[in-house]
């Protein structure tokens, strides 16, 4: 997988430490308030959902890089890619959400939390590139 991301561009794969560590301070600032309200499940929950979105994101650069160092690359192949990653990840929050009620519902506000975390953490280099 090594010899494969050196042929990558470096647009692709977004570096996770800082997304991550903003996701472990809102998910322990997020524990303590749900644990203030009598809901400390829910806090655990949504540290659940932020490392669902961790791995969401992880295992979508290593599929767009084996699609990518193919030989014939194509928006189809990359589509293909997510059908199971999709699957998983929604089968675990569904299940968590439905079995754990309602402090399940914790692990979608998690999910949603990381996906703001990753979409401010890679796009503010590029507004930050483009005022220059």
């Amino acid at each position: 997988m090594q010899a494969a991301a050196a042929n990558v561009p470096a647009a692709i794969v977004v570096n996770l430490r800082k997304p991550v560590l903003i996701a472990a301070g809102i998910g322990v600032v997020g524990l303590v308030v749900c644990g203030l309200l009598g809901h400390i499940v829910m806090g655990i929950l949504g540290i659940v959902g932020m490392g669902l979105g961790v791995l969401n994101t992880r295992l979508l650069q290593k599929s767009v890089i084996k699609v990518i160092a193919s030989e014939n690359p194509s928006k189809m192949a990359i589509g293909r890619s997510s059908v199971p990653r999709l699957l998983l990840i929604t089968a675990l929050a569904f299940a968590l959400g439905i079995f754990v009620r309602p402090d399940g519902l914790g692990v979608f506000f998690g999910l949603a939390i990381f996906q703001v975390i990753i979409m401010a953490t890679t796009a503010a280099p590029v507004m930050k590139e483009r005022r220059k």
